[in-house]
């Protein structure tokens, strides 16, 4: 009986609870599919409105499937469901959606399957409402039955995690991160504008107190800026002072790009864009490094920015929630002692100490400064005490606070060279044990040494055979800068060449962390007669040479048919991925002040090669896909597989042109003997690029005249035209005109048929800078004769 009866239960309060509805409803009208929820009507189960475009979407939703259902609005056409704003997001209905009903009374109201009220606008909302609508804006907003055009209640009113381009951070609101991907209910990490009267900046909080970022640099007409350096963004931000204590914050968008401004769980705050109305593109992200989070790795965790994985536990200790931890997506649950503090002697033993270095000391909230003067002092000083966790005492007698003591749990540690070590209390079972595990290690070791030292006698002639066959191999390889790699090293760095950067004629560039957390690109050529080429090419020119405007070469591996080069790596990519324009893409647009620093800065690479080496080098291949960009967008000239090296006196007849179309120089097609000049010609097509920000054949241009854009660019100088026209149009208002003049005729009197007549990289150079000054009668002729050549080119 007692089973049949736990069989039925569940179907009878289902039962009672559709009952429940259909009478709360009885008079009440159901709208699906609508912008608008009118007086009375009500959304249950799987009912929604959708704003008139059907950009946006209200009803109800439950995360990843969990029993939770809440109230929430999300975009309507991206199939991955991105929820912008939770109505009740600390009070869940339970197990089936709720009720959300616009009351006869004028107030939106949410209740669930017992009719009891879980959320409502009644406490934030003075008049009553008529009816409700989602706009296409993302707002869902109800307005006065007395007066249609004034708003009662917005959602914008209210936000959850999520700024949308239009919304209004006013003082006094606050975004809030969710605590977890799962669970929208508050976490400790909020934005906010500065409380303080007239600041125009946005500060990042950690639970409500601790400000870990403030919203970007100030410039010079005192507006703040949020955007990353380097970026010409594509949505403009503007803080609005109404009066002394009265600010908002918004942001608008300069195209027709989907984009959301968000507060991660994690405490980072991020813009994406949406691609192609399916997937989202994380365009940039605050703070840079994820250790400048607040607690990041929670209690007794340890971040890392440089690491694999950013958060660690402490020794002694182990997550605290082993499943986020092993997402690596939710590291503030911390985590937990293997075992707890005895905080006396127990079978004469107590808790002990272990010593860390090269680690930060812990948010000092909740530290006491203690008046011991010596190191033993303040260990006993901390075990006196069982809340004591840790101690660090600094011998410098002038400073008064030597000694300092730590109670309750331990945060915001992360690894770093400064500071004093620190002395966390562990149990002395842990301790002990930990004791035990070393010794184990060391009779180990000892062991693996003796057999080691025996079998070392048997493969020492292996060994030497091999090593001097690989050193007869590498005899024409002699650098002490860069290092060996075995290809084993390199496949555990690359995860098994799974992180793919690009492609080119000669192999693929993989991304991958070294042993000692440096992040490196690893070049991996195919095994072919011209990727031997390549291979030998590159450790021969960049082996020996250093300069900041050329990639550095960190190592190679040449085990067995295995041709690898490591370079450092550019985070940035390449200057062509920023240059281009797919329309598909999020638009990342460099400002005119970057794009110029980074010509200066690939001319100042190839003065070095062409000028300051012991041999001349002629790099063969400039293009904006051989310019690599680091974090600070400096520029760095790389894939040196055609460069040549020759003597000064002399040039040289390249039996292949390998280059690429568009910016070989002619004689090179030709055939004839090339020198640095051939380097000058590509520079000064990739100079056109660099400033038009398109590329310099384009049947797809909207004129005929522009699809050959360096003809295009000096007729416009030859008849007068407004030389602003060739600088792309997205940053044309922005652009220092002066360095825009220096920088297209420099790059028409580099793009000349007759080498002799172009300049060298240094003249190149001092124009650039402005300390020399051009012929303008010369480059009008030059000109003329440029665009009698390519007559051909300009009406195809």
């Amino acid at each position: 009986m007692e089973k049949t009866m736990n069989c039925v239960l569940p179907f009878i309060c289902l039962l009672a609870f559709v009952m429940a509805v259909l009478v709360h409803n009885c008079d009440s009208l159901v709208v699906v599919g609508e912008d608008m929820l009118p007086l009375g009507a009500s959304l249950t189960g799987n009912q929604t409105i959708i704003s008139k475009n059907g950009t946006f979407q209200l009803g109800f939703f439950n995360p990843n499937g969990t029993n939770n259902w809440y109230i929430g609005i999300w975009y309507a056409q991206v199939s991955d469901k991105t929820i912008i704003w939770v109505a009740n997001r600390e009070d869940p209905v339970v197990n089936i959606p709720g009720i959300l009903k616009l009351e006869t009374d004028g107030y939106l109201t949410l209740f669930d399957r017992k009719i009891r009220i879980i959320w409502s606008s009644y406490k934030n909302q003075k008049v009553k409402a008529s009816r409700a609508f989602i706009l296409d804006s993302g707002n869902f907003l109800m307005v006065s039955a007395q007066n249609t055009s004034e708003i009662v209640w917005e959602s914008f009113g209210d936000p959850t995690d999520t700024l949308l381009p239009g919304m209004k951070l006013w003082k006094g609101m606050k975004l809030t991160s969710w605590k977890s991907s799962i669970d929208p209910a508050p976490g400790p990490f909020s934005e906010e504008l500065n409380p303080s009267p007239g600041k125009a900046e946005l500060l990042m909080l950690y639970n409500n107190t601790i400000p870990y970022w403030r919203g970007g640099e100030e410039s010079a007409d005192g507006v703040k800026s949020i955007h990353p350096k380097g970026y010409q963004p594509m949505y403009k931000e503007h803080f609005q002072q109404i009066s002394p204590t009265s600010m908002y914050f918004t942001y608008t968008i300069k195209s027709s790009l989907m984009v959301r401004q968000v507060l991660h769980k994690n405490g980072g705050l991020m813009i994406y864009g949406l691609i192609d109305n399916k997937r989202w593109r994380q365009m940039w992200w605050v703070p840079k490094e994820v250790c400048d989070v607040y607690d990041i790795c929670g209690a007794y965790g340890l971040c890392n920015s440089d690491g694999i994985q950013s958060c660690s536990c402490l020794d002694g200790f182990k997550p605290s929630d082993e499943g986020a931890w092993s997402l690596e997506q939710w590291w503030s649950s911390g985590c937990a002692r293997l075992r707890p503090l005895q905080c006396s002697v127990t079978n004469g033993t107590t808790d002990g100490f272990r010593q860390l270095t090269d680690k930060s000391l812990p948010d000092e909230k909740a530290v006491s400064y203690s008046e011991e003067r010596t190191q033993k002092a303040c260990r006993s000083a901390c075990l006196k005490n069982c809340s004591c966790t840790a101690f660090a005492f600094n011998d410098n007698t002038y400073n008064p606070s030597f000694c300092r003591l730590w109670f309750g749990d331990l945060l915001n540690m992360r690894h770093s060279s400064q500071g004093p070590p620190l002395f966390i209390r562990l149990a002395a079972s842990e301790l002990k044990e930990r004791s035990r595990r070393r010794r184990s290690r060391i009779h180990t070791v000892l062991v693996s040494v003796a057999v080691a030292v025996a079998a070392s006698v048997i493969v020492f002639i292996f060994i030497f055979i091999r090593w001097n066959r690989r050193r007869l191999h590498n005899k024409h390889i002699d650098n002490d800068m860069i290092r060996t790699f075995s290809y084993k090293e390199l496949k555990i760095a690359t995860k098994n060449f799974s992180n793919k950067l690009g492609s080119g004629a000669f192999g693929s560039v993989f991304k991958g962390t070294l042993a000692d957390n440096t992040i490196v690109a690893v070049k991996k050529l195919e095994s072919s007669v011209q990727g031997e080429k390549q291979f030998r090419a590159e450790i021969s020119t960049i082996g020996n040479i250093q300069h900041v405007n050329l990639v550095r070469l960190r190592g190679f591996c040449t085990q067995g048919s295995q041709r690898l080069l490591v370079y450092e790596y550019m985070p940035n990519g390449s200057l062509n991925s920023l240059l281009s324009r797919n329309s598909g893409e999020v638009e990342m647009v460099l400002d005119w002040e970057t794009r110029f620093e980074i010509a200066m800065g690939i001319a100042k690479g190839l003065i070095y090669l062409h000028e300051e080496c012991r041999d001349r080098i002629i790099h063969c291949d400039i293009k904006p896909e051989n310019i690599l960009l680091d974090s600070e967008f400096c520029p760095k000239v790389a894939d040196f597989g055609l460069a040549k090296l020759v003597r000064r006196d002399l040039s040289e007849v390249l039996t292949t042109t390998r280059g690429t179309r568009g910016y070989l120089a002619p004689e090179w097609i030709s055939g004839l003997p090339i020198t640095a000049k051939v380097d000058v010609y590509s520079f000064g097509m990739m100079l056109l690029e660099i400033m038009s920000g398109r590329r310099n054949l384009d049947l797809t241009a909207e004129e005929p005249s522009r699809y050959y854009f360096p003809s295009w660019s000096a007729t416009q100088i030859v008849k007068g035209n407004n030389i602003m026209d060739i600088v792309d149009e997205r940053i044309a208002n922005d652009a220092d005109v002066e360095e825009v003049r220096r920088a297209v005729l420099v790059s028409m009197l580099c793009i000349q048929e007759n080498e002799n007549l172009r300049p060298s990289m240094g003249e190149v150079l001092l124009v650039l800078e402005g300390k020399t000054e051009i012929n303008t009668n010369k480059v009008e002729r030059s000109l003329q004769v440029f665009l009698e050549e390519h007559a051909e080119i300009d009406h195809p």
